[in-house]
């Protein structure tokens, strides 16, 4: 749901690796300036997973 008040959304890629093909083609189409970061994950890879995987579900229990 989107209101008058918010700000337009932005999109988020993450990569695992240095894949530098995949980001291309991804924003071959965009004409707006991007930015670009560099972030170390500080939570262990299971307590990821977990919180993704649940999102993953709360969002296609709402879509039900």
């Amino acid at each position: 749901m989107f209101f008058a008040d918010e700000n337009p959304s932005i999109g988020i890629i993450l990569c695992a690796d240095k894949d530098h093909l995949d980001v291309e083609i991804a924003l071959q189409d965009i004409n707006k300036p991007i930015g670009v970061v560099e972030y170390q994950l500080l939570l262990p890879k299971a307590a990821l997973q977990t919180l993704v995987l649940n999102e993953l579900k709360a969002t296609q229990q709402n879509h039900e």
